[in-house]
Parts: structure tokens; C-alpha cells; sequence
């Protein structure tokens, strides 16, 4: 994964600025993106909804990295900056929503949800209408569907948070650089120059879980970029750690 980035964040604009404009409430994009490109630093006006339809998506927004695979939405607030990354050949259907739409309340926070079927299909059923204007009954309903479904979208478990107590950020470069490290809680308070009980209680307070279940949340988001880039399932395994590709997947099963 490499290290963590740095906090400056650059405001920019992106192809969609056009799309973004609209006189809808809700505008559909979708797009296809080859395996390695990366949408840099920019923010938008409106609320954002990426729908991963197929391949993986890596962003990074709001101090956290988050993993977007195929079926999954990572919804972004207006005004927040974000990087997103492509692995392999993803195709995506974005939705751009006005801030001061009634219903928009579930997109005020960055985060990742699982897109239920009749989601994909409502979303899928918008792009199809390609924005037309005047506004068309059956684009006004499928967009308002689409708004109540988001609300009740679940979240998904693959935000990965960075702390900001530089001792800790130490310990979470060393394992992103080696990831199949297996230490003890006691080796990574030792590296991070603390107690255990400091760095456990510290490690919650800023990234809101153990660091256990950071790593694993790590290992997971590891396995699912060399998983769409096509590596091996046991050499991922080897890599990060696990002695069998069933236990790899057990773990991943979990987050997925």
C-alpha cells in the first residue's frame, strides 16, 4: 500500500464538472477506467455516489483509505477532497446529488455502503436515461427511489483510518510495508515507544477499533488489490501472512 500520505490536499476540477451543472436534483456519469488511473485530489459541489459496477476502486478521503469493490458505493460529501485509484478495468456509474435535496441527509458523511440489487438497478435505470431536461416523470421517481434507498444502504466494514499520533502512524507504515509481519501487540507497542496499555487505549481513541482489526481490515484491502490485479490466491496468502488460502478468505469473508 505504501506510505501514508501526505495531510495537503489540493482542490481541483474533473471531467464530471460539466455533468455537475445540470439543473437536476440527481445527474447520473458513468464511466470505464483502465487499471492504474487515478482521479487526484479534487472536491466536488455536490454530493458524490462512486458505484463500483465492476473492478476495484482504493480512495482516500477524510483521513481514511477506503476499499470500493464491485457492489459496493463510497459516497462523498460536497466539499470534501478525495484521490480514487482504479485496480484493473473498473467500470463505475456516479450519481451527483444537490446538497439541499430533501432525502440527501445520508450523504453528509464519507463512507462506504453495500448497493442492494434493486439499488444497482434503479442506478443502472437512471444512467440509462442520460440526464434528459426537461425532467422526464420516470427520472424524477427513479432519482427520488434512489435517494431512499442510500438512507437505508448498510454500511460497509472497509474504511481503514489513519491515526494522527505520529508514534502510531510509525507502527501503520511498518505494517503496510510488511504486511504478513506477525507481532505481537507488545512488539508494536515497543515500536511505537509505549506501553502496551497506551498504545492499545490510544490506538482505539484515534482510529476507533483495536489495532488487530485495523490490520486485518488492512491485510483485507491488500487482498483485494493483488485479487483484481490477478495475483495468485496463494501467493496473496504467503504475502500477507496466512498459512492456507481458506484461512485468507475466512478472514476476508468477515469484510466483505
Amino acid at each position: 500500500m505504501g506510505q501514508i500520505r501526505s495531510q495537503k490536499r489540493v482542490r481541483g476540477g474533473s471531467s464530471s464538472d460539466a455533468v455537475q451543472a445540470l439543473p437536476h436534483e440527481v445527474v447520473s456519469y458513468p464511466r470505464s477506467y483502465a487499471d492504474g488511473y487515478v482521479s487526484s485530489w479534487h472536491d466536488h459541489p455536490r454530493h458524490q455516489l462512486v458505484y463500483a459496477v465492476a473492478g476495484l476502486m482504493m480512495a482516500e478521503a477524510d483521513e481514511t483509505t477506503w476499499a470500493v469493490p464491485a457492489g459496493s458505493g463510497l459516497i462523498v460529501p460536497a466539499g470534501m477532497t478525495h484521490e480514487i485509484r482504479m485496480i484493473g478495468q473498473v467500470q463505475l456509474q456516479s450519481l451527483y446529488i444537490a446538497p439541499d435535496v430533501p432525502g440527501a441527509g445520508a450523504m453528509e458523511r464519507c463512507q462506504v455502503v453495500t448497493i442492494s440489487p434493486l439499488l444497482a438497478h434503479l442506478i443502472a435505470a437512471l444512467c440509462d436515461q442520460g440526464n434528459p431536461w426537461p425532467l422526464t416523470p420516470r427520472a424524477f421517481h427513479t432519482s427520488q427511489l434512489i435517494l431512499l434507498e442510500l438512507g437505508d444502504a448498510p454500511k460497509s466494514p472497509l474504511a481503514l483510518p489513519y491515526p494522527t499520533d505520529e508514534r502510531l502512524r510509525r507502527v501503520c507504515e511498518a505494517l503496510m510495508d510488511r504486511p504478513g509481519h506477525s507481532g505481537t501487540i507488545d512488539h508494536w507497542a515497543d515500536r511505537a515507544g509505549m506501553s502496551r496499555r497506551s498504545f492499545t487505549r490510544r490506538f482505539q481513541q484515534e482510529t476507533g477499533m483495536g489495532f488487530g482489526q485495523w490490520a486485518r481490515r488492512l491485510r483485507c484491502q491488500l487482498a483485494l488489490k493483488a485479487q483484481a490485479r490477478g495475483t495468485p490466491p496463494g501467493r496473496v496468502a504467503q504475502e500477507l501472512g496466512y498459512g492456507s488460502v481458506y484461512a485468507l478468505q475466512a478472514m476476508m469473508q468477515r469484510y466483505t
